[in-house]
């Protein structure tokens, strides 16, 4: 055998390495918490099918936003 799994350092070093991996996966999709800015905006159109804007517009009440702009402006801010 290469080393003796009774070495007290190889335990620590073992177990030291499995408690710092991440419990999150880094592709999760954070979604932000309302935090109003004063920051001037400007308008903007784009398209969504309509049952996509109703899932953003159910998104945005589901985490206490005023409008779906300010939570597509506050998720894509946060990426």
């Amino acid at each position: 055998m290469a080393f003796s799994p009774e070495n007290k350092n190889i335990k620590k070093a073992l177990q030291k390495n499995e408690s710092e991996q991440p419990t999150e996966p880094k592709d999760k999709l954070i979604i932000p918490v309302f935090n109003d800015e004063n920051e001037r905006t400007k308008n903007y159109t784009f398209t969504l099918q309509p049952s996509v804007r109703k899932r953003l517009d159910g998104l945005a009440k589901e985490h206490n936003f005023k409008s779906a702009s300010k939570f597509l402006n506050e998720l894509i801010k946060n990426m």
